[in-house]
């Protein structure tokens, strides 16, 4: 019997109707489902709200920056990076106005806290991005796309990893912004004829383009995409032929994305987009774009020949090759270099963990369903999502051909997704950081091939029945794969959740405990104005409010070029370890190296030392080993290590500080000092660790501060290093003290450039010592002629006074010049003779009064009542008048106001190919002079608004540099110049203080 159903079926290309009901769940349950996509996304990315700090380093920096933001909406300056200046706020400022307004929304409807707020805002991004990955999934492809996309984004590791509270970076919101930008501007391009989708599609995607373009530093990424598809789209289109569709997309599509270009570069203007240089040339490559549809368009009626493929593909690359000769002589040698600068490495980048690049074994296996991490690098996964983003890759190919063959004008939604899919790869491969990036597009077509089987279901001809019963089939069978991934990664953050709670109970996050009780110490016990050093990972814990919120000399996005400074001096030891920390106006050093601590410089000393120049790029030896003492063994005055399995080693040197012994090893042996360090117990009992330390940095200063070494391997060197540095706080890692252990995991220093480290007295014409920084001493009372010693640390004592003060209790007794015109050159230091009487006192001083460095810059600088960058306040040739606001410490009287000229270089020895094996650098920071400003007769404790005319001469840094490069040629590298507002007054030292 013939039915209508079977006549239909029996057709060429019928296909059975789908039930209604199965069309309304994938018309509006699926989108229901995803909104529970989206809460479950939320609720596993804000398992760490909880904390007390924030996991991400760069996130205490958000933190404060956020804060300005909600009082000036676009930060304009932060006094705490880059001491003494500060620096002037520029980049992805629009990421801190974004938070701010989230915070006065949802202040005003939930009364949350600025901190509250913030907490809650990167997983509240994270369930936004899953509802952009459904909505563009959905136009790309289908409802059941955006549907498995949305899935696979609510518990995909690699994508919460940004986007869980606590990490507050801008690659989140980017991601969002964007891909609501990219939905909209498809919403706007899908609509034929204009109405209310198109106009509404179109307002969105150019009110979100700034947005995304300012919240991110890497935003130009999202520019690219959308340029490309600008550049490409039209030349298929004419390729083939097809003028009507290259028409309609040329006249909707460029005038759209140039208005966004150009609200870009308005945002830019104000400071809430920081990617000026790249809009500009983008807009530039717009113009040429549209210069090559011009002549795509209207080339026939000046006689080009567009009968067939070969001649229209002639003339695209014809007008491409000329454009590239016109943009080559706009730019000249420059364009290799700008295009050059987004991938040239440096000795600091390539110790950059984030910067590091990943096999494609390794890109595959992160886009896992389970994948599992080490270092930040997955080294195990299933590639499930991978796959089936490969999958995805076919299918839009297959679409594209298809659509190019028809003439389709949608190709646009083909060629958009295949882009973004290779660029974020490509990058991804490039650089671990990238994960995030590249986890959007690999799932958008991820979702996809599973959208496609629901479509292959949906064309089928069967019944409504079957097709519903398939699909219903393909859903239990596919829907573990969201389910596990989520479970995976909820777990996973409760274990980190847990294992920092272990680490430190009472501020449970990325700080440990010795580091919050260290930075609590100096908190309340510094100065506000003090300036901190140490290795740049910590600088934003040192910057933050929640902590010690005092100033850093480096921190992870600022003082590029004082990282290659620091570990100089870190690194090194002697005259070669010296460098001005007085320049920074440096009052603290910390240490942090702990065996048992996985956050410490114990395991990323290495980088330190390849950018202090202490060793070469090569060297692959650890630079530390931590060494039970049940693994220390002596026989015959030689010690050795026992690594386990039958393996020994030899150090070359152990000095044992717990029994007072001293080692040398006889013969070959490894390139190790082993030193056996005496950590206690709860009970006061001796605890010995072994730490094994690579010979070229063994002595160094930094070993020697982290470890409290007395120990000198040149006369006097210790005695002089802790002069100049005082153990102030030492904080012990939580975890160990818990278990009845005094790891001292971190060690603070109070820095003084000049300091007495030894003192003689003169006695029957022979001069005797009395004091030493090791041995301590008192001064012999009565008339005495002395001898000091001081050691002057990485500057010179130039034309000073040097004062001796007695005190009983706080009454000052005696009070003398005792020298004056004092000169000591810091890497030949010679002593100072005095004569002076000592009278009987509970407390003596010698005191330092010479010129140097005074004040902080505690707000913006402006020059000529423009916003100024505080590190380059006037450029050489220019004048202006400057304005600021400089803190001081104290009360200052006839303060030099000058323009300070540095700059930051490094010689290679071996050649500047920062590949090459023996490849090693000699940092350089070399203040080039001083232009003086103005003489201001007195200031006033705190802050102080200062105005003054300058004018730098045309020659003041590059005539400088040219001298190096004619004393170095090519190996001599800039880093960066600077020219900086310092203010000079007479200041006192101590040089030394005791009872």
């Amino acid at each position: 019997m013939k039915t209508d159903v079977k006549e239909k079926r029996k057709r060429k290309g019928a296909k059975a109707e789908l039930s209604k009901f199965y069309v309304l769940f994938r018309e509006y349950g699926l989108p229901i489902i995803v909104l529970l996509f989206a809460y479950v996304g939320y609720k596993i990315r804000a398992v760490t709200s909880s904390y007390k700090t924030f996991l991400d380093p760069d996130t205490f920096f958000h933190f404060e920056m956020y804060k300005l933001a909600i009082h000036e909406w676009i930060p304009k300056y932060y006094a705490y990076a880059e001491p003494p200046m500060g620096i002037k706020a520029s980049g992805y400022l629009a990421l801190y106005t974004m938070q701010a307004l989230f915070y006065k929304i949802t202040h005003a409807l939930f009364g949350w806290s600025e901190l509250q707020a913030f907490k809650v805002w990167p997983p509240f991004v994270g369930a936004m991005i899953i509802i952009a990955v459904f909505l563009v999934g959905r136009k790309l492809h289908s409802n059941w796309a955006g549907f498995w996309g949305a899935g696979l984004m609510m518990g995909f590791y690699g994508a919460i990893t940004k986007t869980y509270s606590g990490n507050n970076r801008g690659e989140g919101p980017f991601m969002m912004f964007f891909l609501f930008a990219f939905y909209f501007l498809l919403v706007y391009l899908d609509e034929k004829e204009w109405n209310w989708k198109k106009i509404a599609g179109a307002v969105a995607f150019l009110i979100l383009s700034p947005i995304y373009m300012g919240v991110w530093t890497g935003s130009p990424l999202g520019v690219m995409i959308f340029l490309a598809t600008g550049a490409v789209v039209p030349v298929v289109f004419f390729a083939f032929g097809k003028i009507k569709e290259l028409r309609r997309f040329v006249f909707e599509y460029y005038p759209i994305l140039g208005v966004s270009i150009v609200l870009g570069l308005i945002g830019a203007h104000v400071g809430f987009v920081g990617i000026k240089n790249f809009l500009i040339f983008s807009l530039e490559v717009l113009l040429a774009m549209v210069a090559l549809a011009l002549v795509m368009l209207y080339g026939e009626r000046v006689g080009l020949n567009y009968s067939d493929l070969a001649h229209r593909l002639g003339t695209v690359i014809g007008v491409s090759i000329a454009g590239f000769l016109a943009i080559y002589a706009y730019f000249g040698k420059d364009l290799f270099n700008f295009l050059k600068a987004a991938t040239r490495s440096t000795p600091l980048y390539q110790t950059v963990a984030e910067l590091q690049g990943l096999s494609w074994s390794q890109v595959i296996k992160t886009f896992s369903l389970k994948p599992v991490y080490r270092n930040g690098i997955v080294v195990k996964g299933d590639s499930i999502i991978f796959l089936l983003s490969i999958a995805g890759l076919v299918v839009l190919l297959w679409r594209f051909y298809r659509h190019v063959k028809e003439g389709s004008y949608e190709l646009y939604k083909d060629f958009m997704p295949i882009f973004y899919y290779f660029g974020v790869l490509y990058l991804f491969q490039q650089a671990v950081r990238f994960s995030f990036q590249a986890s959007g597009a690999v799932i958008l077509l991820a979702g996809i091939a599973l959208g496609e089987a629901f479509i292959f279901v949906e064309n089928m001809k069967d019944t409504t029945t079957t097709k519903t019963l398939y699909a219903l089939f393909l859903v239990l069978i596919l829907f573990p794969m969201p389910y596990i991934s989520a479970d995976y990664s909820y777990t996973n953050q409760k274990l980190m959740m847990n294992s920092y709670r272990t680490i430190n109970p009472e501020m449970p996050g990325s700080v440990p405990e010795a580091w919050t009780d260290a930075l609590f110490w100096l908190r309340n016990n510094s100065d506000p104005y003090s300036t901190v050093l140490s290795w740049w990972d910590y600088g934003y814990w040192e910057e933050s409010s929640l902590l010690s919120h005092r100033r850093a000399v480096s921190d992870g996005g600022h003082g590029y070029d004082r990282r290659y400074i620091i570990a100089k001096f870190f690194s090194h030891y002697g005259a070669k370890g010296e460098v001005d920390l007085e320049a920074w106006e440096n009052r603290y050093v910390i240490t942090f190296l702990d065996p048992f601590d996985g956050q410490s410089d114990f395991g990323k000393f290495g980088a330190i030392a390849y950018l202090g120049g202490a060793i070469t790029h090569g060297e692959s030896f650890g630079m530390f080993g931590y060494v039970p003492a049940q693994n220390i063994l002596i026989q015959n005055n030689t010690v050795y290590v026992n690594l386990g399995n039958n393996q020994y080693m030899k150090p070359k040197m152990t000095i044992d500080l717990v029994n007072g012994h001293f080692y040398k090893a006889n013969g070959s042996a490894s390139p190790y000092v082993l030193y056996v360090v005496p950590y206690k117990t709860s009970n006061n009992q001796l605890y010995p660790v072994g730490i094994l330390a690579y010979e070229k940095i063994a002595f160094s200063n930094y070993v020697r501060l982290a470890l409290h070494l007395p120990y000198s391997i040149n006369e006097w060197d210790a005695q002089k290093l802790f002069a100049n540095f005082k153990l102030v706080y030492t904080g012990y890692n939580g975890y160990l003290k818990r278990q009845g252990i005094y790891d001292p995991s971190v060690r603070v220093y109070e820095f003084t450039p000049f300091a007495i480290y030894r003192m003689d007295f003169l006695q029957n014409g022979t001069w005797k010592p009395f004091y030493s920084t090791m041995a301590g001493g008192k001064p012999p009372l009565g008339n005495q002629t002395l001898r000091l010693w001081i050691s002057a640390f990485g500057r010179d004592v130039k034309d000073g006074t040097i004062i001796f003060e007695a005190y009983n209790g706080t009454e000052l007794v005696e009070r003398k010049v005792v020298a004056e015109n004092v000169n000591i050159n810091h890497l030949n230091e010679t002593p100072v003779e005095v004569h002076l009487y000592v009278p009987n006192a509970t407390k003596y001083r010698f005191l330092l009064v010479q010129d140097g460095p005074v004040g902080v810059t505690n707000g913006p600088v402006y020059v000529d009542g423009k916003l100024a960058n505080p590190s380059w306040v006037l450029g050489p040739g220019q004048s202006g008048t400057i304005k600021l606001t400089e803190a001081f410490e104290g009360d200052y009287t006839n303060v030099e106001f000058t323009l300070r000229g540095v700059v930051y270089y490094y010689v290679a020895p071996n050649g500047p190919d920062i590949y090459k094996p023996d490849f090693y650098l000699e940092p350089h920071m070399d203040i080039v002079g001083y232009i003086p400003v103005k003489t201001i007769p007195s200031v006033k404790k705190g802050d102080n608004v200062i105005t003054g005319k300058a004018s730098v001469p045309e020659d003041f840094i590059d005539s400088y540099i040219n001298e190096l490069k004619k004393k170095y040629g090519d190996k001599v590298v800039i880093v960066s110049k600077r020219i900086e507002p310092i203010f000079i007054a007479k200041k006192t030292y101590v040089l030394w203080e005791g009872s």
